[in-house]
């Protein structure tokens, strides 16, 4: 018995396709790119044409995984669709996410979405969307099985590099029985766990590190509404080398650590006039709900948002929010 009910018909399409783009989203994470880097590999082994885009430039520690080198950084707003003929967006809940812009219009194509985001819109032509697994990187893997596709090291490497850093390597909510077992199949295949770990998790720049200590240095307790935030301006995010990972790792350090806090967030302007939020639940608390409410989303115990404005202005709106949503003592 399949898996999924769409991924016949998903591999229907991929046959049926002559060339192909896969997404990594805006920001792109560990998830994004090891999914887009696993489904270019298998959809190659087709003897199919695709290429991998994304709005951004990859993160230094994920450059480490096959073919990362060839990810193809656009603009959206100029790409041309016209020699595609389908289009698999990974890991994306909104269009948005797949852009960088919400303004953005789909292109005249046919969309596959895959993700794992309750939060999706389900904005393709066929819509795979599993919000019960860790990672898009799981999901995937329960796709290929479903295709009877023969996984080798380096496609299990990018999977469980997904999976890893999804999970805060099988630290958040979700993570049962069905998540090890698959990472213990993609280890069995030749998966380079110690490779991802080294790249991932200890490899980190110490200018980096001076940027986590400002935000720690500007950490501050919200003991009447159980949470803590840090705000971090344009001026400071640059003066420390403008590493996007650097935002969202260190609020997966400490934004849920804090005894007596139900979550955290690290806010962070990121351009002129444009605040990113990143929040992450300590307990069972539901962030996804602040996230959504200022125009974002995500998990429950880890989500994000962008807020444009005056930096002190967006700070204070979001502040506002969270008291609106959190558990006052």
């Amino acid at each position: 018995m399949a898996n999924y009910k769409e991924s016949k018909l998903i591999l229907e399409e991929i046959k049926k396709a002559k060339n192909i783009v896969v997404n990594c989203h805006r920001g792109p994470d560990g998830d994004s790119i090891g999914s887009a880097l696993s489904m270019q590999s298998v959809i190659s082994n087709m003897v199919i044409k695709v290429d991998v885009i994304c709005p951004n430039q990859l993160p230094v520690d994920l450059l480490f995984l096959n073919n990362s080198n060839n990810v193809k950084i656009v603009d959206f707003n100029k790409f041309d669709f016209s020699k595609y003929d389908l289009f698999i967006t990974l890991d994306s809940s909104t269009y948005g996410m797949v852009t960088g812009d919400e303004k953005i219009e789909k292109p005249d194509i046919k969309i596959i979405v895959i993700d794992h985001h309750f939060t999706n819109e389900g904005f393709g032509d066929i819509n795979l969307i599993d919000s019960k697994v860790t990672s898009t990187a799981e999901l995937l893997f329960k796709v290929f099985v479903d295709w009877n596709t023969s996984l080798d090291s380096d496609i299990a490497t990018k999977l469980l590099t997904g999976i890893l850093s999804d999970t805060g390597c099988f630290q958040y909510g979700g993570v049962g029985r069905p998540t090890f077992e698959i990472a213990a199949k993609l280890l069995s295949l030749g998966a380079n766990k110690d490779e991802i770990i080294f790249n991932i998790f200890r490899s980190v720049k110490f200018g980096t590190l001076n940027f986590w200590g400002k935000v720690i240095e500007n950490m501050q307790y919200d003991i009447n509404y159980s949470f803590i935030w840090s705000a971090i301006p344009l001026s400071v995010y640059k003066e420390y080398g403008e590493d996007s990972s650097s935002k969202e790792d260190v609020a997966n350090l400490f934004s849920p650590v804090v005894r007596d806090t139900d979550f955290g967030l690290i806010m962070v302007e990121i351009d002129k006039d444009v605040l990113a939020i990143s929040f992450r639940a300590r307990s069972n608390f539901d962030v996804s709900k602040i996230a959504e409410a200022l125009g974002g989303g995500g998990h429950i115990a880890a989500s994000g948002a962008k807020v444009k404005g005056l930096f002190e202005d967006s700070v204070k709106k979001v502040l506002e929010v969270c008291r609106k949503y959190a558990r006052k003592n």
